[in-house]
């Protein structure tokens, strides 16, 4: 009977033991932690961290403390998730040297359950480094600028620019230029990017061969008995070689040289002669193969032969206008005309023309037709550039082809440093999230696809009215083609306006690669060569705002071949 008692008893007492420790033993161990601490501009201060074994919305005390015992009280919630934080705290009533950051829990009593410490450094100091970094992006572009005045070609300022940019987004640390090294890399690697190179050595060969001259005899033979027919052949031909060379400046040259003595027998000023050409030129950044398509489809992730398709309904209606333009011209200052040409002329020059007029044929019809690719498209032109003018009008030796190829392999190093550099620079840009902050302050994200055009347009025309086309190219298209995704635009209407405006761009004042071109061939002073230009940077801009209202003018060909 005893026995049972005290077990009674004992076992009472374990469940009473129990029953006053299971609070105790259910109950978590409170604990606060600060995680991350933060001085911005050396201003303000964040501080992060997280509580455990708390109830949410319960508040932390955090308290700053310099050296000289000054003193900033804050309180800060706890969320759901136990996080909790203070952001932007001004700390100007602090002193230079190291912040003490406590953070308390305490109990409803006053009593606290839980604390931690951590430091922060304050240095209200002048840093020249800390002073780049609050201004990184005009940093970076003042040192480019700096660069570009003082005569340095573009490939300096922009890995320049990525050096520095680098430089500061690690804090003084140069041994991180290895991601400079790798973007650059990474920039030339691009398969596609080997048609580049191809389309220039075929533009070289026919440039020094007959081929130019051809074609512009056939346009010729066409139209120069109407009135301003020299100025429309002009333009004709530069469409003509533009479907064959893919490049603004090798047009100018291979255009402007034999046309311009032409056009000034036939009465025209030297003014309107070399804007004609230059501006004429840009047509041949549209047709196919344009190079500044080849930049933006690999830059883009856009397809190159449907930017092919799309560049040629508005490189037609340039012609077209220019042409109209032209004949007004003519009127205007009573131009004489020349001959008509004899139907057996025409046929000659038809017969002559055969052999360049095949180049569009193979990279239109090849590319349309499914038998190639853009890059086997390039290697074939030359292929075929070389079969022209080394066998049929045989104008080139082996020695000519060595120098055409040299000379190729000089334009081709530079072409691809650029885009090396572009694409270091870009990346720089991107990471610090520059392109992200500009377009915020020009509020891109509430237009519509209208307005989001016309900032593209604009920069690019801006752009290119100072810096290298296809550095243009590969550093902005990054930046808005984020933006094109998000308002759903067709990438290839984007690509299409981007080029003509590149184009618009490289033919205008003051620093337009296509001017400096014409100052070179034609050896006439900068504001003669750019005094004719407003009627045809006019004509230029129409064209583009008609392509944003009006995207059919780009696209009705594309989707005639592609959909």
């Amino acid at each position: 009977m005893v026995m049972k008692r005290q077990i009674k008893k004992i076992i009472l007492l374990i469940v009473l033991s129990c029953l006053l420790a299971s609070p105790v033993l259910a109950s978590n161990p409170v604990n606060v932690v600060i995680e991350e601490t933060v001085i911005a501009q050396k201003t303000t201060i964040f501080v992060y961290g997280y509580a455990e074994g708390v109830d949410r919305w319960q508040e932390v005390s955090v308290t700053l403390r310099d050296k000289n015992a000054q003193r900033i009280e804050l309180n800060a919630k706890i969320n759901t998730f136990g996080n909790w934080g203070v952001e932007g705290v001004d700390i100007g009533t602090l002193s230079d040297g190291t912040i003490t950051i406590t953070a308390m829990l305490k109990d409803d009593t006053g009593k606290t359950m839980a604390q931690t410490t951590a430091t922060a450094v304050l240095d209200t100091s002048f840093s020249f480094v800390a002073f780049l970094n609050q201004h990184f992006a005009g940093a970076i572009f003042l040192l480019m600028v700096i660069l570009l005045l003082l005569g340095f070609p573009m490939k300096i300022p922009l890995i320049a620019g990525a050096t520095l940019g680098v430089y500061l987004l690690y804090n003084g640390d140069l041994s991180q230029m290895q991601f400079v090294i790798q973007q650059m890399m990474a920039g030339i690697r691009p398969a596609a990017l080997i048609a580049v190179p191809m389309f220039i050595l075929s533009a070289d060969i026919m440039t020094r061969g007959k081929s130019a001259g051809k074609l512009i005899d056939l346009v010729m033979a066409f139209v120069r008995h109407i009135k301003g027919g020299l100025a429309v052949s002009t333009a004709g031909a530069c469409t003509m070689f533009g479907a064959v060379s893919g490049s603004t400046q090798a047009t100018v040259v291979a255009i402007g040289t034999p046309l311009r003595p032409r056009l000034q027998e036939g009465g025209y000023k030297d003014s309107f002669i070399m804007a004609l050409i230059v501006n004429s030129s840009d047509i041949a950044f549209l047709i196919p193969p344009s190079i500044g398509m080849i930049i933006y489809g690999i830059v883009a992730k856009t397809s190159i032969p449907e930017l092919f398709i799309a560049g040629i309904g508005p490189g037609l209606l340039i012609l077209v206008l220019f042409s109209i333009y032209s004949v007004i011209y003519a009127y205007v200052n009573d131009i004489p005309t020349e001959p008509k040409a004899s139907w057996q002329e025409r046929g000659k020059a038809l017969y002559h023309a055969l052999w360049p007029l095949g180049f569009p044929v193979i990279i239109i019809g090849g590319i349309f037709g499914g038998i190639f690719s853009p890059t086997e498209a390039a290697a074939v032109s030359v292929a075929y550039a070389i079969v022209l003018e080394g066998f049929v009008f045989k104008t080139m030796k082996i020695r000519d082809f060595y120098a055409t190829a040299k000379s190729t392999g000089l334009v081709t190093a530079v072409v691809f440093i650029l885009v090396g550099a572009g694409a270091a620079f870009a990346w720089v840009l991107s990471y610090a999230q520059v392109p992200q902050q500009l377009l915020e302050m020009i509020g891109i994200s509430e237009m519509d696809k209208y307005g989001v055009l016309f900032v593209i347009s604009i920069a690019f025309f801006v752009g290119c009215m100072f810096v290298d086309p296809i550095v243009v190219i590969l550093v902005l298209v990054p930046i808005f083609s984020p933006v094109v995704n998000n308002v759903g635009l067709d990438p290839v209407l984007v690509g299409t306006i981007i080029t003509l405006q590149v184009a618009i761009g490289s033919a205008t004042p003051p620093f337009g690669c296509d001017i400096f071109t014409a100052i070179a061939v034609f050896k006439r002073p900068y504001f003669e060569v750019v005094k004719g230009t407003p009627p045809f940077m006019f004509i230029l801009l129409s064209v583009a705002v008609a392509m944003i209202f009006f995207p059919e003018i780009a696209l009705f060909l594309r989707d005639l071949a592609f959909r």
